[in-house]
C-alpha cells in the first residue's frame, strides 16, 4: 500500500510537471503525460496491465513497462540532440556575425 501511495505521488509529480513544462517535441510531452497517467491507473490495477500485455502480444505486464520506458527514452535522448544541434546552429550563426563585425582589413598599401 504504502509503494503505491509513493508510485502514485511520483507519477502525479510527473504528469504535472509534464503539463507545465514547455517541450520542444511535442511527441515527447505526450508520451510522459499519456504513461504518467497510465503508470497511476496501473500501480492500482496490475492485474490490467498483464491483460494490456497479453492483448498486444507481450507475456507479462512488467515486460511491457520496460518497453514503454524504453521507448520514453529513446524519445528524451532524440529530444536532446535535436535541441543540442538547434543550439549549435544559433551559436554557430552568432560566432559568424559577430567574426564579421569585428573583422579589421589591412591598411591599403601606400595609404
Amino acid at each position: 500500500m504504502i509503494v503505491s501511495l509513493v508510485a502514485s505521488a511520483l507519477f502525479g509529480s510527473v504528469l504535472f510537471l509534464a503539463a507545465v513544462r514547455k517541450f520542444t517535441f511535442l511527441g515527447l510531452k505526450l508520451a510522459v503525460m499519456t504513461f504518467a497517467a497510465a503508470g497511476v491507473y496501473f500501480v492500482w490495477n496490475p492485474d490490467q496491465m498483464t491483460r494490456l500485455a497479453q492483448m498486444v502480444g507481450i507475456g507479462r505486464g512488467a515486460d511491457l513497462v520496460t518497453y514503454a520506458t524504453t521507448l520514453i527514452l529513446f524519445l528524451t535522448v532524440v529530444a536532446a540532440i535535436m535541441r543540442e544541434r538547434r543550439s549549435n546552429d544559433v551559436l554557430t550563426l552568432l560566432v559568424r556575425r559577430l567574426a564579421i563585425q569585428q573583422a579589421r582589413f589591412p591598411d591599403a598599401p601606400g595609404g
